[in-house]
């Protein structure tokens, strides 16, 4: 009997210490499970760091050539350890596509989008799987891990702000310039008769410099400054029987009177005969107004016995009107224009168009050729990287300026071209500035990169009649067009904002007190403000400060200086503030040879376009 009992009490001891050890058995499963189950969460969540980290770096440069995105996920997936050694990723791992925030969808592309996909793997094809601790006891040595990670970049809104002051077609005038570069560099020499030549060929005047006569040269008239009062004193060439009535000056004439029919013969006779292929024509009886403009702008005041001769001149001459403008070229000197009065011939009228610009009427009623108001403004065709184009004349540094954006704009419309949905894509926009009522937002917000091409092509500088550059003015019209609808802007919410100035860097005129700046400038102490009292110092500042307070809200704003007397103290400065120069704090850089610069700046242009800002969108 306690045999029995004993037997069964042992049998169910032994069940107990089976089912104890059985319990044992499996929480140790259990707990190796959620060992194993942790480690791979672990392993995940490594993959899934190392696939952002390469996501976010590849789409900062996934402009660029395609090779390099995914170099660069490689290089940023290989910083990262998961499973106990580094991340790789193959070529086939970094995905081009787009991604619609619409429907949150992923779509690869063979080309560059809006976006790219990482997937960062631990598998057979990657090295092998992640290893497994306690899972081989029961057969399974390792696991297949991935994650995935799209970097988006933000979409941007771009304001290109032009110059259009007097000043950025001083490279193009023949008065002076191309002798003041010659000076500046010997090398700028053949650049500068490139231009000019480029100038004439876009007008049908031949071959530069052209002809030139001294006033009454053809009647043998002295060639001096007195060319003029020899030309129409009694005694002088015109008072011979010879001459047609209409021209010839009596003894009893009054000065006045000796102007015009001097001023007619000249027209009618000797800039008709020099200038045949220039407009308006030649001829005092519909023209006489226009042409004595010109004529007073090339004849110098003199003094004598009858006065100063001629009578009665305009204001304006080759000799004024910023010419030469020593803030570019601060050793040209006046003997450059004067060298030149008394002269008639392209030279001296292509100079004359220029003082006068876009916008300036000579007689009050006219404008010149140059002008693209004027219905005697020549078109030409020219190849771009945009496409065939036609253009006014190309007076320089603008013209430079025109095809330059038009290449920058190709490049955001080839990077762009994958972006079915144009509200995720960037938009372009162009302002233009030179006095601070002459700012004119010439293209406003568009994903129509075409228009914006074409919006480029009539950019013209204007007048050199008073100051111009209102830089702060055309940088306050780009923020506010810009900047998103919220704030009152034309803009969208949550893009990059992108601001690129073309100038040639002299800030001459503002919109802000001396007082708005001043306080800033103390507000804000920063050795890139000139920190002068000077009107120009002022105005120079007041630039700087918008650049400050855009690039203060993560606006990016770049300088890029135009032209061959370009002041790069001030594009240099703008660059430091708005924190896009070099490491050697400087604003880009050209050679100022408007045949290299679409070249030149294309690559500043790529350089800029290449490297949006991005976020994680999956």
């Amino acid at each position: 009997m306690r045999t029995r009992q004993f037997t069964a009490r042992a049998a169910r001891r032994g069940a107990t210490l089976v089912l104890a050890a059985l319990l044992m058995i499996a929480m140790l499963g259990m707990v190796a499970f959620a060992v194993d189950c942790g480690y791979m969460s672990l392993v995940r969540g490594q993959l899934q760091v190392a696939a952002d980290s390469a996501a976010m770096a590849a789409a900062q440069v996934m402009g660029s050539s395609q090779s390099n995105p995914v170099q660069t996920a490689k290089d940023f997936a290989a910083y990262h350890v998961a499973g106990g050694r580094n991340v790789s990723l193959q070529n086939s791992d970094v995905e081009y596509g787009v991604w619609n925030p619409n429907s949150q969808t992923f779509t690869p592309s063979s080309s560059v989008g809006n976006a790219l996909r990482i997937s960062a793997k631990l598998d057979a094809a990657h090295g092998g799987q992640a290893p497994l601790f306690f899972g081989r006891a029961f057969g399974l040595t390792g696991f297949d891990g991935q994650a995935q990670a799209i970097a988006m970049g933000n979409p941007r809104d771009i304001c290109f702000v032009v110059d259009l002051s007097g000043s950025m077609n001083n490279d193009t005038e023949p008065g002076w310039a191309p002798s003041a570069m010659t000076s500046m560099n010997a090398s700028y020499g053949t650049i500068a008769n490139s231009m000019m030549q480029q100038v004439f060929t876009d007008f049908n005047y031949g071959s530069y410099p052209g002809t030139t006569q001294w006033v009454g040269q053809p009647l043998g008239v002295t060639q001096n400054n007195n060319a003029y009062t020899n030309l129409t004193a009694n005694g002088g060439p015109l008072t011979a029987g010879t001459i047609a009535s209409t021209y010839r000056i009596l003894s009893t004439d009054s000065e006045a009177t000796r102007k015009t029919k001097a001023y007619k013969w000249i027209i009618d006779t000797q800039i008709a005969s020099i200038m045949p292929n220039a407009r308006p024509t030649p001829n005092s009886s519909t023209n006489l107004g226009y042409w004595s403009v010109y004529l007073d702008y090339i004849l110098p005041s003199v003094s004598n016995g009858r006065g100063t001769l001629p009578p009665s001149q305009s204001s304006y001459r080759i000799d004024s009107l910023d010419n030469p403008c020593t803030v570019s070229y601060p050793s040209a000197t006046t003997a450059l224009p004067q060298s030149f009065r008394n002269k008639i011939g392209y030279s001296t009228y292509v100079q004359f168009m220029m003082d006068f610009g876009r916008d300036q009427r000579p007689d009050g009623s006219t404008y010149t050729p140059l002008s693209i108001q004027s219905s005697y403004c020549p078109y030409h065709s020219e190849t771009t990287a945009g496409g065939v184009f036609s253009f006014p004349p190309s007076e320089q540094p603008t013209h430079a300026a025109r095809r330059s954006i038009i290449a920058a704009i190709q490049q955001v419309k080839s990077k762009n071209s994958m972006i079915s949905d144009s509200t995720q894509g960037d938009w372009v926009s162009i302002v233009t500035f030179d006095s601070v009522a002459g700012t004119v937002l010439k293209q406003s917000l568009t994903s129509n990169y075409d228009a914006a091409m074409t919006a480029c092509t009539t950019l013209q500088a204007v007048g050199d009649t008073q100051l111009s550059t209102a830089t702060e003015t055309g940088l306050i019209a780009a923020q506010n067009h810009i900047k998103p609808a919220s704030q009152g802007g034309s803009g969208r919410e949550n893009t990059q904002k992108v601001v690129v100035l073309l100038t040639d860097g002299m800030a001459n005129l503002k919109t802000s007190s001396n007082t708005t700046v001043g306080n800033y400038r103390t507000a804000h102490p920063n050795a890139n403000f000139y920190g002068g009292t000077s009107s120009t110092d002022y105005a120079s500042d007041a630039a700087i400060m918008q650049t400050g307070a855009m690039q203060g809200s993560n606006w990016q704003v770049f300088a890029v200086a135009l032209g061959l007397g370009a002041d790069y103290s001030f594009m240099d400065r703008m660059a430091r503030m708005g924190d896009t120069a070099d490491d050697d704090g400087q604003a880009p850089r050209t050679s100022g040879d408007p045949s290299a610069y679409e070249a030149e700046l294309t690559a500043i242009f790529q350089d800029i376009i290449s490297n949006p800002k991005v976020r994680l969108v999956q």
